[in-house]
């Protein structure tokens, strides 16, 4: 890994853990192991810091999305993303979805930060619109955006409250169920 992105990657880890505006250049640049002026050679914004940091979570949580869940039968996998959000939620570093905490911090949506999380939802509904029609849904779009609907609740609910296993139970057997009608 070079310097920038041993950049982007500590400073996404800071990002997620305390937020976007409460992370501040000096502590970026002592955490990235670089001076402010290295820093800034490689970003010349913080906000450019800040997309290339989405832009990353980006990549690496869509690559584990779609391992874990193309690891199943074509028939399965719109359960087994239901079944990956509720194993990222348990995830001792979990805090939450990225990109909703950057939409919340950008809410303008001018703001880069919020046109990537923007993006990258828009991703995960392309990618659930797929896996349905694969899956061979009756109707695949309406059975997509119940398991978009059903995996953002989740997250919200676990960053909120934790992890509840009685939400666990209901979100497995609803997507069960998206399959049998």
């Amino acid at each position: 890994m070079n310097k920038q992105e041993q950049l982007v990657d500590s400073a996404m880890q800071l990002f997620y853990r305390q937020g976007f505006h409460a992370t501040g250049v000096d502590q970026l640049s002592r955490e990235g192991e670089v001076t402010k002026r290295t820093l800034y050679r490689y970003f010349p914004t913080k906000e450019a810091l800040v997309r290339a940091a989405l832009e990353h979570r980006d990549a690496l949580f869509m690559a584990r999305m779609r391992a874990h869940v193309e690891a199943q039968p074509l028939a399965q996998r719109p359960a087994a993303y239901i079944d990956f959000i509720l194993a990222w939620t348990q995830e001792p570093d979990f805090h939450g979805c990225a990109f909703i905490n950057a939409a919340a911090e950008y809410p303008a949506v001018s703001d880069e930060a919020h046109a990537v999380a923007a993006a990258h939802k828009q991703a995960i509904r392309d990618y659930l619109d797929r896996i349905c029609v694969e899956a061979g849904l009756a109707e695949p779009q309406a059975a997509a955006r119940q398991l978009f609907l059903l995996g953002e609740g989740l997250t919200v609910a676990a960053q909120v409250g934790g992890y509840d296993a009685a939400l666990a139970e209901t979100a497995l057997a609803l997507a069960a169920a998206l399959g049998s009608g």
